[in-house]
């Protein structure tokens, strides 16, 4: 356990919806000793009361506030240094004057103050043992991501950075670990034979909400795709684990992403959509264009909707399209994985269309999970009758940033990304940000409030580009299906 923290960027908005929010409740149902230290670190003109009295308003108008008793005591651990200049030294090393112990640190910055703030932290004296907590994005390119990671490791071994994405924190990542390793019923389905599709979905009514500024140079291929559901993806597709908790979990997800086709071209060109939301109406409030949205710039062409279909060229899961989607100013909420079952191959007395097949479907905002099956229905005739089974995931679990930060401060890695795990996530973004950079696929636009632009259901691959062979693949071997 650590025995300090310091957060960077303490009156943000990360800080402000989620770091604080986490922590209390860290306090209040953990523990923590009781000299823990949480120094925050912020531009504004405050003192220790002032930070203190703004915190105490985060926590008691959050949803879930803390106990006042519990909340009282993690006020008073809390202290507050101002930092004009992040890239200043003199600056720095002040935050670190009245700390001995190991510490860890936590960057919610925005993207473009880490550099400055790591060669800063690189030229100080921190305390002995010091690691790093880091918020995503990392860089907003391949190369952009390696630079990173050379700043990083200059002052940190990559066994002392957390690099942080919430989204492995989710209960839904334990829960998909649960569905298919400890139940007999979809291990043995888990793979090309019997999942005809995945489709990882993060459809919101949202609009750009104040976050204008960032988004405009992410859009969302990088703000959603490269990072958030392309983990989705490798929690939904890796090899087996040796144990539920085990350290090889990074491993397992890296070499998924090895596995990725990289697309080409043609590919990008046939497999995936970007658009924009013009002006419409959502919930009968009128919503301005995106490009009329304070701190865009229209020349960038930043897309608010993105679709991407990968492949997984190994031997479980050759020829089954994944389908990884967010959108935003849409119709509704949609946030959510869809496994699609291969339909059975008996048509004759049950005939199913072409959708027939089981659906499980995971609920990302609600935690839920549902499994669409059939049955028999006699009235009016025997036919096949759909029945859904469904199932709340317990009240009781953490939040993803108490899950996340009470790992780091136990010096536990598995939930963080590694950084050739964030390098291999750029090599397969890359090459599809680059052919939209060059308008090799056009931007097309949708009305605020609608279901977004029109989508192919395979988006225009063709049954011959969707599967290698076998042949292709080298090294492949059977399919163990008892995995």
């Amino acid at each position: 356990m650590f025995e300090h923290l310091v957060i960077f960027g303490a009156t943000g908005d990360v800080s402000k919806r989620f770091v604080f929010p986490a922590l209390a409740q860290v306090f209040a149902n953990r523990g923590l000793p009781t000299e823990y230290g949480i120094t925050g670190v912020g531009r504004r003109n405050w003192n220790t009361p002032q930070f203190q009295e703004y915190v105490s308003g985060l926590l008691a108008n959050h949803h879930t506030p803390p106990p006042l008793r519990s909340r009282e005591g993690f006020l008073e651990s809390l202290e507050y240094v101002r930092v004009e200049d992040l890239g200043e030294t003199r600056q720095i090393q002040s935050i670190f004057r009245k700390q001995a112990g190991s510490t860890l640190l936590y960057l919610g910055l925005p993207p473009q103050m880490f550099p400055p703030v790591l060669e800063s932290l690189g030229r100080v004296n921190l305390p002995p043992e010091s690691r790093i907590i880091i918020e995503k994005p990392f860089g907003l390119s391949y190369s952009q991501s390696k630079e990173l990671n050379r700043l990083v490791h200059q002052t940190f071994p990559e066994e002392c950075i957390y690099r942080m994405d919430h989204f492995l924190g989710m209960p839904i990542v334990h829960t998909i670990l649960g569905l298919r390793f400890a139940n007999p019923v979809f291990m043995p389905i888990w793979n090309r034979h019997s999942i005809k599709k995945i489709e990882v979905i993060w459809d919101e009514t949202l609009t750009v909400e104040g976050r204008a500024d960032f988004y405009d140079r992410a859009g969302a291929l990088k703000d959603m795709i490269q990072n958030h559901l392309l983990q989705l993806l490798a929690v939904l597709a890796h090899e087996p684990l040796e144990t539920m908790w085990s350290p090889d979990f990074r491993d397992k997800r890296l070499e998924l992403f090895k596995s990725v086709r990289k697309l080409s071209r043609a590919e990008v060109r046939a497999q995936t959509v970007r658009a924009r939301y013009r002006s419409g109406e959502i919930g009968g409030v009128r919503v301005p264009g995106y490009e009329k949205s304070e701190g865009v710039d229209p020349e960038r062409n930043t897309e608010t909707f993105a679709q991407v279909i990968l492949w997984v060229d190994n031997e479980r899961w050759q020829g089954v399209p994944f389908v990884l989607r967010s959108g935003k100013a849409l119709s509704r909420d949609r946030k959510e994985i869809r496994v699609h079952l291969t339909p059975g191959q008996n048509k004759t007395e049950f005939p199913l269309s072409e959708e027939g097949g089981n659906i499980l479907r995971l609920n990302l905002a609600s935690e839920e999970v549902h499994l669409g099956i059939f049955t028999i229905q006699e009235a009016g005739g025997v036919r096949p009758a759909p029945m859904r089974v469904d199932d709340p995931i317990s009240p009781e679990h953490l939040s993803p940033y108490e899950r996340l930060f009470l790992e780091a401060m136990t010096g536990q890695t598995r939930l963080f990304v590694r950084d050739d795990e964030v390098e291999e996530m750029w090599e397969i973004i890359q090459p599809i940000a680059d052919a939209w950079a060059e308008n090799v696929v056009p931007l097309q636009e949708y009305p605020a409030g609608s279901n977004g632009p029109p989508l192919e259901e395979t988006g225009g691959v063709t049954e011959s580009r969707q599967t290698r062979t076998t042949a292709e693949t080298p090294g492949s071997e059977p399919f163990p299906s008892y995995h």
